[in-house]
Protein backbone atom coordinates (compact mmCIF):
# COMPACT_ATOMS: atom_id res chain seq x y z
CA UNK A 1 0.00 0.00 0.00
CA UNK A 2 1.37 3.55 -1.48
CA UNK A 3 1.35 6.39 0.93
CA UNK A 4 -0.97 9.70 0.16
CA UNK A 5 1.16 12.03 -1.91
CA UNK A 6 1.26 15.25 0.45
CA UNK A 7 -0.41 18.91 -0.09
CA UNK A 8 1.92 21.06 -2.06
CA UNK A 9 4.62 22.53 -0.48
CA UNK A 10 3.33 25.90 -0.65
CA UNK A 11 0.17 25.06 0.99
CA UNK A 12 -1.91 25.37 -2.16
CA UNK A 13 -4.60 22.77 -2.84
CA UNK A 14 -3.18 20.23 -5.90
CA UNK A 15 -4.19 20.75 -9.26
CA UNK A 16 -6.03 17.72 -11.03
CA UNK A 17 -5.30 16.16 -14.26
CA UNK A 18 -8.27 15.25 -16.17
CA UNK A 19 -8.10 12.32 -18.28
CA UNK A 20 -7.28 12.49 -21.70
CA UNK A 21 -11.03 12.29 -22.62
CA UNK A 22 -11.87 15.27 -21.07
CA UNK A 23 -8.74 17.22 -22.61
CA UNK A 24 -6.05 16.62 -20.46
CA UNK A 25 -6.10 20.14 -18.94
CA UNK A 26 -5.10 20.70 -15.30
CA UNK A 27 -7.84 22.03 -13.32
CA UNK A 28 -7.53 24.21 -9.92
CA UNK A 29 -10.43 23.13 -7.66
CA UNK A 30 -10.06 26.76 -5.69
CA UNK A 31 -11.10 28.30 -8.88
CA UNK A 32 -13.92 26.14 -9.31
CA UNK A 33 -15.09 26.06 -5.68
CA UNK A 34 -15.28 30.46 -5.94
CA UNK A 35 -17.00 30.14 -9.12
CA UNK A 36 -19.49 27.72 -7.24
CA UNK A 37 -19.69 30.28 -4.10
CA UNK A 38 -20.18 33.64 -6.21
CA UNK A 39 -23.91 32.49 -7.15
CA UNK A 40 -24.66 31.50 -4.22
CA UNK A 41 -23.60 33.91 -1.85
CA UNK A 42 -25.51 36.46 -4.74
CA UNK A 43 -28.56 34.65 -4.22
CA UNK A 44 -28.40 34.64 -0.31
CA UNK A 45 -28.08 38.24 -0.75
CA UNK A 46 -30.89 39.03 -3.12
CA UNK A 47 -33.06 37.34 -0.89
CA UNK A 48 -31.95 39.12 2.39
CA UNK A 49 -32.14 42.38 0.55
CA UNK A 50 -35.98 41.35 -1.01
CA UNK A 51 -37.17 40.01 3.01
CA UNK A 52 -35.59 43.40 4.25
CA UNK A 53 -36.57 46.14 1.84
CA UNK A 54 -40.01 44.61 0.35
CA UNK A 55 -41.57 46.38 -2.75
CA UNK A 56 -42.97 49.50 -1.60
CA UNK A 57 -46.34 50.15 -1.96
CA UNK A 58 -48.21 52.53 -3.82
CA UNK A 59 -50.55 54.45 -1.11
CA UNK A 60 -52.00 56.39 -4.12
CA UNK A 61 -53.89 53.64 -6.05
CA UNK A 62 -57.12 53.57 -4.56
CA UNK A 63 -57.89 49.76 -4.84
CA UNK A 64 -55.94 49.78 -1.16
CA UNK A 65 -59.04 51.49 0.28
CA UNK A 66 -63.04 51.54 -0.12
CA UNK A 67 -64.15 54.29 -2.27
CA UNK A 68 -67.72 56.03 -3.21
CA UNK A 69 -69.83 55.36 -6.33
CA UNK A 70 -72.85 58.03 -6.93
CA UNK A 71 -75.64 57.77 -9.10
CA UNK A 72 -75.55 54.27 -10.08
CA UNK A 73 -78.85 52.30 -11.39
CA UNK A 74 -78.60 50.56 -7.52
CA UNK A 75 -78.38 54.14 -6.07
CA UNK A 76 -74.98 55.18 -4.27
CA UNK A 77 -72.57 52.22 -3.81
CA UNK A 78 -69.63 51.98 -1.13
CA UNK A 79 -66.85 49.50 -3.30
CA UNK A 80 -64.08 47.64 -1.90
CA UNK A 81 -60.78 48.25 -3.23
CA UNK A 82 -58.81 45.09 -4.77
CA UNK A 83 -55.41 45.11 -2.94
CA UNK A 84 -57.17 44.95 0.46
CA UNK A 85 -56.29 42.13 1.60
CA UNK A 86 -52.36 42.98 1.56
CA UNK A 87 -52.93 45.45 3.51
CA UNK A 88 -55.66 45.04 6.21
CA UNK A 89 -53.68 42.97 9.23
CA UNK A 90 -51.67 46.15 9.04
CA UNK A 91 -53.70 49.40 10.45
CA UNK A 92 -50.44 51.87 9.72
CA UNK A 93 -50.77 50.47 6.06
CA UNK A 94 -54.85 51.21 6.08
CA UNK A 95 -53.99 54.80 7.47
CA UNK A 96 -51.01 55.44 4.51
CA UNK A 97 -53.66 54.44 1.88
CA UNK A 98 -56.60 56.61 3.46
CA UNK A 99 -54.42 59.61 3.48
CA UNK A 100 -52.70 58.61 0.13
CA UNK A 101 -49.18 58.55 1.41
CA UNK A 102 -46.49 57.44 3.79
CA UNK A 103 -45.91 60.64 5.82
CA UNK A 104 -46.91 61.59 9.56
CA UNK A 105 -50.28 62.63 9.10
CA UNK A 106 -49.14 65.74 11.06
CA UNK A 107 -46.97 66.82 8.64
CA UNK A 108 -50.54 67.56 6.39
CA UNK A 109 -51.77 69.91 9.55
CA UNK A 110 -52.78 73.52 8.67
CA UNK A 111 -51.53 76.41 10.76
CA UNK A 112 -54.34 77.32 13.30
CA UNK A 113 -53.96 81.17 11.60
CA UNK A 114 -54.61 79.93 8.30
CA UNK A 115 -57.45 78.62 6.47
CA UNK A 116 -57.59 74.50 5.80
CA UNK A 117 -56.77 74.75 2.18
CA UNK A 118 -55.71 70.75 2.25
CA UNK A 119 -58.23 67.69 2.37
CA UNK A 120 -58.27 66.29 5.88
CA UNK A 121 -56.13 63.01 7.28
CA UNK A 122 -56.61 61.09 9.50
CA UNK A 123 -54.30 59.98 12.16
CA UNK A 124 -54.81 56.99 14.82
CA UNK A 125 -54.81 57.68 18.20
CA UNK A 126 -55.23 53.84 20.06
CA UNK A 127 -57.38 50.94 19.05
CA UNK A 128 -58.67 49.61 22.43
CA UNK A 129 -62.23 47.36 22.47
CA UNK A 130 -62.74 46.94 18.94
CA UNK A 131 -62.77 50.66 18.64
CA UNK A 132 -60.22 52.51 17.04
CA UNK A 133 -59.83 56.47 17.50
CA UNK A 134 -58.55 58.61 15.16
CA UNK A 135 -58.12 62.25 15.09
CA UNK A 136 -59.42 64.03 11.67
CA UNK A 137 -55.96 66.36 10.41
CA UNK A 138 -57.46 69.59 8.77
CA UNK A 139 -61.05 68.89 10.30
CA UNK A 140 -62.41 72.17 9.13
CA UNK A 141 -62.37 71.60 5.36
CA UNK A 142 -64.31 67.92 6.32
CA UNK A 143 -66.93 69.82 8.59
CA UNK A 144 -67.07 73.17 6.61
CA UNK A 145 -65.66 72.54 2.98
CA UNK A 146 -66.66 69.08 1.54
CA UNK A 147 -70.37 69.61 2.22
CA UNK A 148 -72.67 66.97 4.30
CA UNK A 149 -72.95 64.45 0.97
CA UNK A 150 -69.14 64.52 0.47
CA UNK A 151 -68.29 64.85 4.70
CA UNK A 152 -70.50 61.38 4.68
CA UNK A 153 -68.45 59.76 1.84
CA UNK A 154 -65.21 61.12 3.92
CA UNK A 155 -66.35 59.00 7.10
CA UNK A 156 -67.86 55.98 5.32
CA UNK A 157 -64.62 55.47 3.23
CA UNK A 158 -62.47 56.01 6.70
CA UNK A 159 -65.03 53.89 8.30
CA UNK A 160 -65.28 50.61 6.02
CA UNK A 161 -61.78 50.77 5.25
CA UNK A 162 -60.51 50.86 8.76
CA UNK A 163 -62.65 47.81 10.20
CA UNK A 164 -60.94 45.47 7.58
CA UNK A 165 -58.76 45.37 10.19
CA UNK A 166 -59.45 42.22 12.32
CA UNK A 167 -59.34 44.18 15.64
CA UNK A 168 -61.54 47.55 14.61
CA UNK A 169 -65.21 47.09 14.63
CA UNK A 170 -65.75 51.01 15.25
CA UNK A 171 -64.29 53.62 14.36
CA UNK A 172 -64.59 57.39 16.88
CA UNK A 173 -64.05 59.74 15.05
CA UNK A 174 -62.20 62.65 17.11
CA UNK A 175 -62.60 66.42 15.39
CA UNK A 176 -64.50 69.52 16.55
CA UNK A 177 -67.99 69.08 15.16
CA UNK A 178 -69.00 71.18 12.11
CA UNK A 179 -72.20 71.82 9.99
CA UNK A 180 -71.59 68.88 7.70
CA UNK A 181 -70.21 66.72 10.17
CA UNK A 182 -70.48 65.13 13.90
CA UNK A 183 -68.06 63.13 15.48
CA UNK A 184 -67.73 59.92 17.25
CA UNK A 185 -68.49 56.20 16.82
CA UNK A 186 -69.47 54.98 13.44
CA UNK A 187 -69.69 51.38 12.23
CA UNK A 188 -70.67 50.19 9.16
CA UNK A 189 -73.85 49.48 9.61
CA UNK A 190 -74.65 53.16 10.22
CA UNK A 191 -73.92 54.10 6.64
CA UNK A 192 -76.32 51.76 5.11
CA UNK A 193 -79.43 53.78 5.28
CA UNK A 194 -78.01 55.87 2.43
CA UNK A 195 -75.44 53.20 0.68
CA UNK A 196 -75.33 50.07 -0.61
CA UNK A 197 -72.04 47.70 -0.89
CA UNK A 198 -71.52 47.16 -4.28
CA UNK A 199 -69.22 44.37 -6.47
Amino acid sequence: MSASKPLSTNGARPKIKLPKKFGGRRINLKKIGLWVMIPIVLLILISFYLLTFPEKKNYQDPEFIWRTVRGTPEGDLLIRGKHIDQIKGNVKDLIRALNKSDQDPESFRTPKDREAADPPKVKLKEIKNKTAFVEIINAEYLTQRMGSSGAEEFLAVVTYTLTEHPNIQIVHFIFEEGDHAVPGPYSRKYFLTNWKVGQ
